[in-house]
């Protein structure tokens, strides 16, 4: 048997820290675990900041990329 897991995805671009990792621990607190969490944005350092958060509260970073100011994450809600 083969469980689909649903991609969220979260746009935070025009935002800054602290409200991109604000929202993403929001939104990571209503998922369930398994699923699948997309955050994108336009402010890199914000992007380095929710990676580690996401670290340190035992998620899974399953992909993380920067390109220029740009950057997506996907976090895997443990």
């Amino acid at each position: 048997m083969v469980k689909i897991v649903e991609l969220k995805v979260l746009d935070c671009s025009d935002l800054v820290c602290p409200l991109p990792v604000a929202k993403t621990k929001k939104l990571l607190n209503s998922m369930e675990n398994g699923e699948i969490l997309e955050v994108k944005g336009d402010f890199g350092e914000s992007g380095e900041n929710i990676k580690r958060f996401a670290e340190s509260h035992g998620h899974e970073v399953v992909d993380f990329k920067i390109e220029g100011e740009y950057y997506s994450i996907k976090i895997k809600k443990k």
